[in-house]
Parts: C-alpha cells; sequence; structure tokens
C-alpha cells in the first residue's frame, strides 16, 4: 500500500508540472549552439520570459534571442524540478524574423502570458505536502462509514468493458477496410440507432394495445356472468328504449354466450371479436351468423356509426337464427 501510493503522489506531481509541457526535447533547428538545457530557479524564469516580452521588432535581434534560447529551461521550485521546452518559442520568434506582421507576434504573447500566469501560481502555491502525511489521512477517510461499501468494478463488468472494446475496435477496422469515411459511419450508426428506437416504440405499442383490448373485453363480461338469456334481456330492454347502439352490444354478447353455453366456443371473455370467429373454423354456418353480428357491434360500438331499427331488426334476424330468440319474439320490430 505505502509503494502504491508513493506512485500515486509521484504521479500527481507530475500532472502538476504538465502545463510546463515535462518532456524532453531536441534542441530545434536554429539555435543548436546554445546549451540543450539551462538551470533556472522561478525568478529567473520570469526574467527570461520578460526578456523574451521586450524583444524588438529588429530581425537581427529577434535572431541573437532566439539563437540564445537553450533547448529547455530546467526551472527548479522548492523541491520540484520542472523541463519546459523552448521549441514553441523558438518557431514563433522564426516566423517573427521572416514576417514581423504574420499572427506568430500574437501567438507568441499569448504564449508567453500563458506561461508567466503558470509561474505565478507555482509562486503562490503552498508547499508540498509529505507523502507518509497525506497517505494516512487518506487511509483515515477511506475507513469512514460510507466508504465501506465502496468497491472497484467487478470482474463481469471489467469482461464486459474489454468485449466492448473489442468489438468497437474491430468494427473500426471493418469500416476502415471497406472504405468507409467517418461521416458515412456516424450516419450508419444513427440510422440503426434510429430504427432500434422505433422498433422499441412499436413492440411497445403493441403489447400495450393488446392488453388494452383485453383488459376492455374483460371489463364488460365480468359485471355480468356468461348468460345469454339475461344478455338478450338487456338487448331488448335496450331497443324498447330506442338505444339501439346499446343493444347491438348486448346483442353482440348475448350471441357469444349462447356458443358458450352450447359449447361451441370456450368460456373465455378476454378473446377478441376476431378469436372468436377463428375458433368456429370448424362451424361454418355459426361462424358465418356471428361474423355478421360482429361487423355490425364493431362498427356501431367502437366505430360509433349511428344505428336505426331497421339494422337493429336484421341483427335480430341473425340471433334468431343463431337459436338466442325464439321466432316469436324475434317477429316484433319495435316502431
Amino acid at each position: 500500500m505505502g509503494r502504491q501510493m508513493s506512485s500515486g503522489f509521484l504521479a500527481l506531481t507530475i500532472l502538476l508540472g504538465l502545463p510546463f509541457s515535462c518532456y524532453a526535447q531536441t534542441p530545434p533547428e536554429g539555435n543548436s549552439s546554445s546549451s540543450p538545457a539551462s538551470d533556472l530557479d522561478l525568478p529567473s524564469y520570469e526574467q527570461e520570459l520578460t526578456r523574451i516580452e521586450q524583444v524588438s521588432t529588429d530581425p537581427a535581434v529577434i535572431e541573437a534571442v532566439r539563437r540564445s534560447l537553450p533547448g529547455s529551461w530546467t526551472v527548479k521550485t522548492g523541491d520540484r524540478i520542472y523541463t519546459v521546452s523552448t521549441q514553441e518559442i523558438s518557431d514563433a520568434l522564426r516566423e517573427i524574423e521572416r514576417d514581423p506582421k504574420k499572427a506568430a507576434t500574437v501567438q507568441l504573447k499569448a504564449r508567453l502570458e500563458a506561461m508567466r500566469q503558470q509561474a505565478d501560481e507555482l509562486s503562490n502555491s503552498s508547499p508540498g505536502v509529505n507523502a507518509t502525511e497525506a497517505e494516512g489521512k487518506l487511509k483515515k477517510i477511506l475507513g469512514r462509514g460510507e466508504f465501506q461499501e465502496a468497491t472497484g468494478p467487478s470482474a463481469w463488468e471489467q469482461m464486459r468493458a474489454r468485449m466492448n472494446r473489442w468489438i468497437f475496435l474491430h468494427i473500426v477496422k471493418l469500416l476502415m477496410l471497406l472504405h468507409i469515411s467517418q461521416k458515412t459511419g456516424n450516419a450508419i450508426a444513427w440510422g440503426v440507432l434510429f430504427l432500434a428506437v422505433i422498433l422499441l416504440f412499436y413492440t411497445v405499442y403493441r403489447w400495450l394495445t393488446k392488453s388494452a383490448n383485453a383488459v376492455n373485453f374483460r371489463a364488460e363480461a365480468e359485471p355480468i356472468a356468461s348468460d345469454a338469456r339475461h344478455w338478450m334481456q338487456e338487448a331488448l330492454a335496450a331497443a324498447d328504449r330506442r338505444d339501439f347502439r346499446e343493444a347491438m352490444h348486448c346483442a353482440y354478447w348475448a350471441a357469444v354466450a349462447h356458443l358458450e353455453d352450447v359449447r361451441l366456443l370456450p368460456r373465455d371473455r378476454a378473446r377478441t371479436p376476431r378469436e372468436s370467429l377463428r375458433l368456429l373454423e370448424q362451424h361454418p354456418r355459426e361462424q358465418s351468423l356471428l361474423q355478421s353480428v360482429t361487423r355490425n357491434f364493431e362498427l356501431i360500438w367502437y366505430g360509433y356509426r349511428p344505428v336505426s331499427a331497421t339494422e337493429w331488426a336484421g341483427t335480430k334476424e341473425q340471433l334468431e337464427k343463431m337459436g338466442c330468440l325464439p321466432a316469436s319474439t324475434a317477429s316484433t320490430v319495435p316502431s
């Protein structure tokens, strides 16, 4: 644990030095005669930045300053050492030397200003924290109750991440082999995603529609038992009130209940009208009569189509043929 924490603080120290471009640089072309590195403390480093900022526009002076630059500066502050490359400054000075009116002048000033701000932040920063003390504080924090259940990724999560990375890399290789540009690849990916979302919504819609139909038919049947005579009485009573829409509704369920009573249909009020018709394929006569009643029922009850006394009379005739009504009752038509 101690070795890991030490490595962690070393990595933190390196990250703090990133603004100073902490990497070795080969001396740039044009100032190869100068020393590869120059050791400076923080004030001397800031003086060097000021010297470059105040350089005149005379090409000879610019060349002299450029050639005086080392390949990099080694800046020491406290117990930390940073290596700052002068490559960008040297390149900007070379561009200004060739043409002082170019945008390189503005770029150089912006670069020097950023370096100066970083130097100011370092000069105002607090001294480094002792690694042993920091490790003790970290252990104390991680020992609290809220961190007891904190764990890293599981073996399955790591394997899934590797699988996703492997699939992604092979998809990229495939697109490169097919000479598909990044723009085209993105369009294909978004298209596939869009189709997947549409398919998901369509599946959910079908499931909700089917569930709603089943609930509607179950709700219609549950208040009243499966009794063809009772449904028929309700249909005739509605017709007497000249509520032919309700009469057609009750007549349909009277027909279904009658077919269940004679065991041509199983007792299941969760069925849709179309499912009832398919179950009567072995009984074409009853299927044809129920199909006529069902068609009128769907158009009037669900389609809200107006219904007349004549249509009700035709439905009563179909019910008579099915055996739901005696002939003497079927001959009576409301005026």
